[in-house]
């Protein structure tokens, strides 16, 4: 029989102790469960406490970089037919108005309401096939709530986002 090295013993140890409503990749990262993700979100928007410089939405990019393994997130309005305004912008990668050089995965959901697009969530990966069903499902959830954010107690953000743009 082979002893176990110190360094497998407390990954082993780690492992077992991880609480059910984690998930974990090969390098250990911690996951925070789609749920309890898009109940921090639905909180914070549900508080909507703007602070100075910052918007809620800043705040729900650091929930989704936190939790999942999200290089980058963008969030766009739809201006009009052909062009969109950054309405928040950030992830592990910092906050960046543009995508990054070292994507492998990216996903876009459309942010919608009564079949109206208010905008898109994209979100990058520096990883291959980064995103799953799992992951689609909680961005598209994450849409429907920033949907109804922005057409009711965040429609500050929208009406600054369009008068930046003209």
């Amino acid at each position: 029989m082979v002893p176990l090295s110190l360094t497998a013993f407390s990954v082993a140890i780690r492992l077992a102790a991880t609480p059910n409503h984690f998930f974990q990749d090969a390098l250990l990262k911690t996951y925070t469960s789609p749920r309890e993700l898009l109940a921090k979100i639905e909180l914070l928007l549900t508080a909507n406490q703007p602070a100075f410089r910052r918007s809620p939405l800043d705040e729900v990019i650091e929930v989704l970089a936190e939790g999942r393994h999200y290089s980058w997130i963008g969030i766009y309005l739809a201006l009009d037919g052909a062009s969109q305004q950054i309405l928040g912008a950030g992830g592990e990668a910092g906050p960046a108005g543009v995508a990054l050089p070292e994507t492998r995965t990216r996903i876009l959901v459309s942010i919608k309401l009564a079949g109206h697009e208010l905008g898109v969530i994209a979100v990058e990966s520096d990883r291959d096939y980064a995103f799953g069903h799992e992951d689609r499902v909680l961005l598209e959830d994450v849409a429907n709530t920033l949907a109804r954010f922005l057409s009711g107690p965040g429609k500050y953000l929208v009406r600054r986002a369009k008068a930046q743009a003209h």
